[in-house]
């Protein structure tokens, strides 16, 4: 008789999702550092030539105002583009913030974006 797998907790199922995000994004040729654990602003840095991306990955698709805004003067301080990746039944989704989030119950300032789109960005600034 075999024993039944333990649920998997929330930390393994997050850090899962900053390991796929982290292949996805090298095999998009960026250069990836990872920031284990829980407690930074920015689970992963990607670089590429004239390019910077710091990524918050969460399987909600959802961040709380305090991390969003955090990420977002932190990318707005090193000119860097803040990305939050969301976790998809299928693969995942890219989404780009586009400004703070000072307004309660408003949507999340973001849009969606493609990886080659930011890197067709960066080309033309």
């Amino acid at each position: 008789m075999t024993t039944p797998a333990k649920p998997r907790s929330n930390y393994h199922r997050g850090r899962d999702l900053e390991h796929r995000v982290r292949t996805h994004l090298r095999e998009e040729g960026y250069e990836v550092l990872r920031t284990a654990g829980s407690k930074s602003k920015v689970d992963l840095v990607a670089i590429k030539p004239g390019q910077i991306l710091l990524v918050q990955c969460k399987r909600s698709g959802a961040l709380p105002p305090a991390e969003w805004n955090a990420l977002w003067d932190l990318a707005q301080m090193v000119g860097a583009v803040p990305v939050l990746a969301e976790q998809l039944t299928r693969g995942r989704k890219y989404w780009r913030l586009t400004a703070r989030k000072d307004q309660p119950g408003r949507p999340q300032p973001m849009a969606e974006v493609l990886l080659g789109e930011l890197a067709r960005e960066a080309v033309l600034s």
